[in-house]
């Protein structure tokens, strides 16, 4: 049995007060409910999530959540007491988040960006603001000029901070001109580039070659291979858009490049892409 994640299920028993399920992770759960609500037959396969009710007792629901444990999200706060906050995460009963899990002073409607993960001690599901230690280092999927989602969960005169995908961490410098960032606030950004240790930068516009380096210049698109891993998915069957957005060049001047590059033998041009030797 996975608390806090969705579960293969078989349709056990049906009984007055719901559907008793045999969990393909093993263990055997409830799914309250009658027929009135939702029709189940028995030895049906289902897919439910598992979570514990106000009395830590594991239970299932066909209600999908916000996120599961070990995933981030931004969510809202429904109320407050002298215990914690509790998030709207879309079921019937709430989200914790303990004020020891709190990075500042929470209050009714604020957004918070937030990581799930399953209590030691309580067995029960919790969330933090504390996100930092669970966020994935090893950026080496992305590339220079990708299009990727944002959360932003640290705001601060100089830069905000951004989940990057609600998977990794990236930085905004605020320059004049800015929009102005809330904790919990979302959008589309692009990843500018990487700094040596690995870090990202992001950009709210995306993000060519033109100011960055001379656009028609073969080291442009070197360097761009280069910093995406050694591999770009352009070539002929690209479009003159998308070479436009992503090297600031045209696509004739594109492919004069790639055809100097590779008899130079400094690329490979393959169906799916160009690659560095």
């Amino acid at each position: 049995m996975e608390i806090g994640k969705y579960n293969r299920a078989r349709v056990e028993s049906i009984m007055p007060q719901g559907y008793y399920l045999e969990l393909e992770t093993g263990g055997r759960v409830l799914l309250p409910g009658n027929r009135d609500e939702f029709s189940l037959e028995e030895d049906e396969i289902l897919d439910v999530f598992v979570y514990m009710d106000s009395e830590d007792r594991p239970i299932a629901t066909l209600q999908k959540p916000y996120a599961q444990a070990g995933e981030f999200a931004v969510l809202e706060v429904k109320d407050v007491n002298r215990v914690g906050a509790f998030l709207d995460w879309g079921l019937n009963k709430d989200l914790f988040l303990p004020y020891k899990q709190q990075l500042g002073e929470l209050q009714r409607g604020d957004r918070c960006v937030v990581y799930i993960l399953l209590d030691d001690k309580s067995n029960r599901l919790v969330a933090t603001e504390k996100i930092k230690s669970f966020i994935d280092t090893d950026t080496s999927e992305l590339h220079v000029g990708e299009r990727v989602e944002l959360a932003a969960y640290e705001v601060t005169p100089d830069y905000v901070d951004f989940l990057v995908n609600y998977r990794y961490t990236g930085r905004l410098m605020v320059t004049p001109g800015t929009k102005r960032i809330y904790i919990g606030d979302t959008m589309p950004g692009y990843i500018q580039r990487f700094t040596n240790d690995g870090k990202i930068t992001l950009n709210l516009s995306p993000v060519g070659y033109k100011g960055l380096m001379k656009s028609d210049s073969p080291n442009a698109v070197l360097r761009k291979l280069s910093e995406a891993g050694g591999f770009l998915p352009y070539g002929d069957h690209t479009d003159p858009e998308t070479i436009q957005k992503e090297f600031g060049m045209s696509k004739k001047t594109f492919k004069k490049i790639l055809g100097t590059l590779y008899r130079e033998g400094k690329i490979l041009i393959q169906d799916d892409g160009i690659r560095l030797p």
